[in-house]
């Protein structure tokens, strides 16, 4: 049997019409037309005078001024999406009508009264924060990363952290006139700047935890860093520093007349690589291995103490029994600690003063030059 289709009768087509309620005062517990309202953090008296906004978080300049020429004269460009961070709500997105001038053809945005300037999407107090968090402790650029997602909602890469981290010292470093403390740590950094390896020396101020200053130099010498810290010297008080054991180091330091603290880590560092050599080479056997590492052990609790009084003590109770140290290590210790124990334990006497370079190695690390 043959089908025909016959179209339907619109007469016997039902309408069904949907009413909307959300306009009434009388509130409707069956329904729930909006799960979460928040206030929109956009809106504030000021820019309700020059911007309006439509029900597509569109926002329209009332009267648009060409930022070029001052015409009034335009033409509607489309609309550019940006994503606007708060502390209380989730991440949104507006719209933001474009512009072009039909006298000079430049091309304009409307703009908000905040704090965010144009192409960004971040605004000036989330880029604030990576400086704050490393005034408080050391964060890797990750972790701040990760800091600022619980907060803002929005996680944004290393590099740009990196870039607020920079920009914000740069800009302290015009506006600020800060009084230097006098406790610095010093050090070196190997950086390669418009494709030519340089040598950057910075002086860190370990109680402000701010740089004091940093001047890139071509060629690392005796002379350079003198030069460096002497032109500081005349300038802002220096107290102490803390380097590392560079022997060029000690004599500068005595001929500036400050006091000077060696790293206690990187000395740790240089007796550990030390015995690791010596015992790849398997020319010593275990017992003086033993002793060996018995009076490393005794050297770290000296340079540990709480106090320079119990330091001297174990110190001199070492000298005491410097003939029974294995002679190969005797020679090491005498050439490193033994003759430089006072530069070890200054930092017992003078509470202001850094133990290690840290604080300097970390700011080399999160404001190290693109190359």
């Amino acid at each position: 049997m043959l089908q025909i289709k016959q179209p339907a009768l619109y007469k016997s087509i039902a309408s069904r019409q949907y009413k909307l309620y959300d306009w009434l005062n009388t509130p409707n517990k069956n329904m729930k037309l909006i799960p979460e309202k928040y206030p929109d953090p956009l809106e504030t008296p000021e820019k309700n005078k020059k911007v309006s906004k439509n029900h597509d978080n569109g926002y329209s300049s009332i009267n648009p001024v060409c930022p070029r020429c001052k015409s009034v004269k335009h033409i509607k460009y489309g609309f550019n999406e940006k994503i606007i961070l708060d502390k209380e709500i989730k991440p949104f997105k507006i719209r933001l009508q474009r512009y072009k001038c039909k006298k000079c053809g430049v091309f304009y945005q409307t703009k908000l009264d905040m704090k965010l300037n144009p192409g960004s999407t971040y605004d000036e107090e989330i880029k604030q924060n990576p400086a704050l968090i490393n005034t408080l402790q050391h964060v890797s650029l990750r972790n701040m990363a990760q800091i600022i997602e619980l907060t803002w909602h929005k996680r944004p890469s290393p590099q740009s952290i990196k870039n607020w981290l920079t920009q914000t010292i740069q800009t302290e470093k015009q506006t600020m006139k800060t009084s230097y403390s006098g406790y610095y740590n010093y050090d070196e950094q190997y950086v390669k700047i418009n494709g030519r390896w340089m040598y950057r020396l910075a002086l860190f101020d370990i109680k402000n935890n701010i740089l004091a200053t940093e001047k890139i130099v071509k060629t690392l010498n005796y002379q350079a860093v003198k030069t460096f810290l002497k032109e500081i010297q005349t300038n802002i008080p220096i107290i102490a520093i803390t380097t590392d054991s560079k022997p060029y180091y000690r004599n500068i330091t005595d001929k500036l007349n400050v006091k000077h603290q060696l790293c206690i880590f990187h000395f740790k560092k240089e007796i550990n690589t030390w015995i690791k050599k010596l015992k790849r080479k398997n020319k010593t056997d275990q017992e003086e291995l033993n002793k060996i590492q018995h009076y490393k052990k005794q050297i770290f609790e000296i340079i540990d103490s709480e106090n320079h009084k119990t330091a001297k003590n174990l110190f001199n109770k070492l000298k005491q029994e410097i003939n029974n140290i294995p002679q190969v290590f005797r020679k090491i210790i005498t050439k490193k600690f033994l003759i430089h124990f006072e530069r070890y334990v200054n930092y017992l006497k003078h509470q202001n003063i850094s133990k290690t370079t840290n604080k300097i190695e970390n700011y080399f690390r999160t404001t190290y030059p693109k190359q």
